[in-house]
């Protein structure tokens, strides 16, 4: 979604992934064998989050399923697709670049359109320049629901993320504290809502567990209106597999570190949707290991004379442990003819180790 870091050089491709995950916790199938002999084959195509996954059943948040895992033997492969329904096979990028964020993880945009409702069979393929091949068969349950405002997370009654939002990007685990990045990564986005979603207050919590690397541009926080990647937009951004065209959204509202920033001062950030450059608004006093709270609305207000949607925006960080302060960290009014007026909220970590607590969304209502 949003780049920070300068796209991978050729020379950096052909490292491990064991020096490609900076900060994560490093995982069994991130070892790199040689290519997989026949009888192994089905093994060697890792998918996240099960045989079996649904979407829908929250309503819709964004045009694409996104199917995630990560691809033994990258090295020696010569091609990986998709194909939905027995349909015409989607070719599959699996080095790592922006959204993918090692060598051999995959993303596959899957447009809800294609999905049927019910049951839907989707192959993965993939072959190696030696001709060996490896192909894993799935379900996708494509269902109707919806998500009201009030809505809330209590991941202490959560097993499967994905039964209470969408994961875009990145491996993703539960633990007793809340939701937390398994490997870190370029955005890591975990979706909530619908795309319909319009005013609302929402609230969460984030804990660091290890020292953000500066260089990388580290940031957490919350996206108010997502509702999903883009190819083509007002910044004309190509296709791809994944898409990687990260406006608009409504706003960015999260506290990123910067090379010249230290671990304990990172500065809260005002990210606008489409036209114009984040902004750093103040430094944050930050502990790695705390917890802090979070909150942020949106609230449409009248458009302009010019017909511009105009949305105010709000912002604020404080240690768990400390009553809420009345003051806001930031407040914006941004007017912008292309950022998003409606769109679920996504908890956003980038290139960062940290868990998020508990999520409550409240309805706001707008101007007259």
């Amino acid at each position: 979604m949003i780049s920070f870091t300068r796209p991978l050089q050729e020379s950096r491709n052909d490292r491990s992934i064991l020096g490609r995950i900076v900060l994560g916790v490093i995982l069994p199938w991130a070892t790199l064998p040689g290519p997989p002999a026949a009888s192994d084959s089905a093994a060697t195509i890792n998918v996240w989050y099960g045989e079996r996954q649904r979407i829908g059943h929250l309503g819709t948040a964004q045009e694409d399923f996104n199917l995630l895992g990560h691809i033994d033997a990258w090295r020696e492969l010569d091609s990986l697709d998709w194909s939905l329904n027995e349909r015409a096979p989607i070719p599959l990028n699996f080095r790592a670049y922006r959204r993918l964020a090692a060598e051999g993880d995959f993303n596959a945009d899957i447009p809800l359109g294609r999905l049927r409702i019910g049951e839907n069979s989707l192959e993965l393929s993939a072959r190696w320049r030696d001709g060996h091949t490896a192909s894993r068969t799935l379900t996708i349950i494509r269902e109707q629901g919806s998500t009201p405002l009030p809505f809330s997370i209590r991941w202490a009654t959560v097993s499967n993320p994905q039964d209470v939002g969408q994961i875009v990007d990145g491996l993703w685990r539960v633990t007793p504290d809340g939701l937390r990045t398994a490997i870190t990564g370029y955005d890591r986005i975990f979706l909530i809502g619908e795309s319909n979603w319009r005013d609302y207050d929402v609230r969460t919590s984030i804990q660091v567990h290890r020292a953000p690397d500066l260089s990388l541009g580290p940031g957490v926080g919350l996206i108010a209106r997502f509702t999903g990647h883009v190819v083509g937009g007002p910044k004309h951004f190509p296709s791809g597999q994944p898409k990687w065209g990260y406006q608009p959204f409504g706003t960015i509202a999260w506290i990123r570190w910067s090379k010249q920033s230290s671990p304990s001062s990172p500065q809260a950030q005002y990210f606008p949707g489409s036209e114009g450059r984040p902004t750093d608004i103040k430094p944050v006093p930050f502990s790695v290991g705390t917890r802090y709270d979070l909150r942020v609305t949106c609230r449409t207000l009248t458009d302009d004379a010019e017909g511009r949607g105009v949305t105010h925006y709000r912002f604020k960080i404080w240690p768990a442990d400390s009553s809420e302060p009345e003051a806001w960290t930031w407040e914006r009014t941004q007017t912008s003819a292309t950022a998003l007026r409606r769109g679920g909220v996504a908890l956003l970590a980038h290139n960062i180790d940290v868990t998020f607590g508990d999520v409550t969304v409240r309805p706001v209502s707008s101007e007259p």
